[in-house]
């Protein structure tokens, strides 16, 4: 692709940095402990943000290898160790060696760790649907769209789409 619309464009290249602003921006909002505390309001669990995502992906992946927790949840092994400890401690998991190997680890959600999950789904629904009242759900489609997009692009390395592109 190439012209007044290509990537190298000086249109392109400012809306770019707007990009890197507003990614700052939301990253700065999703981690605040602000929002935390809210969502640990409404839902009456208090865990925080990565807390939740390596618990929704125990859910939706487990039982799970510590290891493979790490490489699913795209988090660094002590990192996740904290979540899994954090998440231990108020029994929404459990971690038990692994059958197959005693060194590692295998983590499970717990009943406790479902319903606390679904609590914070649905704080977290509540708050997207009071925040963006004002979007038509057409808009909230085209911007969930175009993020996956985003997301698998930036997923992608400019490498493997040029080869991808070259089998095409």
């Amino acid at each position: 692709m190439s012209g007044a619309g290509s990537a190298g464009s000086a249109d392109a290249a400012e809306a770019r940095r707007r990009l890197g602003d507003a990614l700052a921006a939301l990253r700065r909002i999703i981690g605040s402990q602000r929002l935390d505390r809210i969502n640990a309001e409404r839902s009456q669990v208090v865990i925080g943000f990565a807390a939740v995502a390596v618990l929704g992906k125990v859910i939706d992946d487990g039982p799970l290898r510590m290891s493979d927790l790490a490489t699913a949840g795209r988090i660094h092994p002590a990192a996740l160790t904290r979540q899994v400890q954090a998440l231990e401690a108020e029994g929404y998991i459990e971690r038990s060696p692994d059958p197959t190997d005693g060194r590692a680890a295998v983590v499970r959600v717990t009943s406790a760790g479902r319903a606390a999950h679904r609590r914070v789904q649905s704080a977290n629904d509540a708050i997207m649907a009071e925040q963006l009242s004002h979007w038509s759900a057409d808009e909230l489609v085209d911007l969930v769209d175009r993020l996956e997009h985003l997301i698998t692009d930036l997923r992608t390395s400019p490498e493997a789409r040029r080869d991808a592109t070259d089998h095409e």
